[in-house]
């Protein structure tokens, strides 16, 4: 493996967006029903071409040119609170990290890009639903449990 590269999103990735939510869909879940999948995939292409750059990024991790990781960040703006005072919020979600690839890292490097960018615009709470599997990385970052798998960050 050479040095993974971070990178995010644009409209051309949209299939391989599709094909990294079946994947960790199909991890966490099991197996999707015929009318699951068929559903998912007429709504996510959809989603993905009118959010990608305004309230939708991805963050890949790439080995040569070939994504091998994923996480999903959606910004929320919600009325300002004590946890987060600009009312700029963002939640994270479909966090995977491809066979063979998983305990190097990777998505402890794209949650470290994503954080950085997160605070140069602004936003002052992370929040996500963490699996057994990714909870300690994020135990490490400074997320705080807030029940059963909730955690956040505030920036």
């Amino acid at each position: 493996m050479e040095k993974i590269t971070i990178r995010t999103a644009d409209l051309n990735d949209v299939d391989t967006l599709v094909r990294f939510r079946f994947l960790y869909m199909t991890d966490v879940e099991g197996e999707l029903s015929e009318s699951q999948a068929n559903a998912l995939n007429a709504k996510l292409p959809e989603y993905f071409k009118s959010h990608i750059g305004k309230d939708f990024t991805a963050y890949f991790a790439e080995d040569r040119g070939v994504p091998v990781a994923v996480i999903f960040m959606v910004r929320l703006q919600k009325p300002a609170s004590v946890h987060f005072l600009s009312g700029s919020t963002c939640y994270l979600m479909n966090v995977y990290t491809c066979d063979g690839y998983r305990r190097m890292g990777i998505a402890s490097q794209i949650l470290d890009r994503l954080i950085a960018d997160a605070k140069k615009e602004g936003i002052t709470c992370i929040d996500l639903s963490a699996t057994e599997m990714g909870k300690s990385v994020y135990l490490k970052k400074g997320f705080i449990p807030r029940g059963n798998t909730e955690m956040r960050m505030e920036l």
